[in-house]
């Protein structure tokens, strides 16, 4: 009788941990989660410093940083954020451990930036002050249109031999120079009068900017 009480409670507690487990390892959904994880100054609920167990090839950091952005392309395909709550953001690493042999992980675009700014941290090693998720509003004009209007996140990367390349981690290792939208890639003609709003900017170890985002809506 009591091992059978004492195999009742070790499932018992297996089972709250697993459980304690799954919600620490819950996406953030909506402002009103995501906002707190990000207002202390330091994104690490989200580029989140683990083992990363995939190797990319190259010889130097720049090389390494396309193979790393290559492998997200490859290994994630787009899926919009449900509405509502409209923005749900994963985690680095539960990003990561939904990728295996044959089944791709699913995420918008803050997802495949998460998990290509954590890689670039904690597998190629790029020091925080070189990599960061960059968000803001991106405009593209359309002809006889009103332009639309939306939310956009890429990877942001300071070279070790200089200069700024914004990284569209949805499209691979193609990255490119200049204030222009990060959706738009080498082959894209660019759309004339085409603007973006770095709003947000943020790694494991620092958030910038914010705006309406980190403040809440005006009231």
């Amino acid at each position: 009788m009591k091992g059978k009480t004492s195999l009742t409670i070790i499932l018992a507690l297996t089972t709250v941990l697993l459980l304690s487990g799954s919600v620490a390892a819950a996406d953030y959904e909506g402002w009103d989660e995501i906002r707190p994880a990000l207002i202390d100054g330091e994104g690490s609920e989200f580029v989140v410093n683990t083992t990363y167990d995939v190797k990319f090839t190259g010889d130097t950091e720049f090389e390494k940083v396309l193979s790393a952005a290559n492998w997200v392309a490859y290994h994630m395909d787009y899926e919009s954020d449900p509405d509502p709550p409209r923005d749900v953001w994963t985690p680095s690493n539960d990003q990561f451990a939904e990728i295996s042999p044959g089944v791709n992980g699913t995420g918008d675009c803050e997802d495949f930036a998460i998990l290509l700014c954590a890689l670039m941290r904690f597998n190629v090693g790029v020091p925080a002050d070189r990599v960061w998720v960059q968000g803001g509003i991106l405009v593209v004009p359309v002809e006889e249109q009103k332009p639309p209007i939306f939310g956009h996140a890429y990877v942001v990367y300071k070279a070790e031999r200089g200069g700024i390349f914004y990284i569209e981690p949805q499209w691979g290792g193609i990255p490119y120079r200049g204030p222009f939208p990060s959706i738009l890639h080498w082959y894209y003609k660019r759309p004339p009068m085409a603007g973006e709003s770095a709003t947000l900017r943020f790694n494991d170890e620092w958030v910038k900017g914010g705006g309406q985002w980190l403040a809440g809506p005006r009231k």
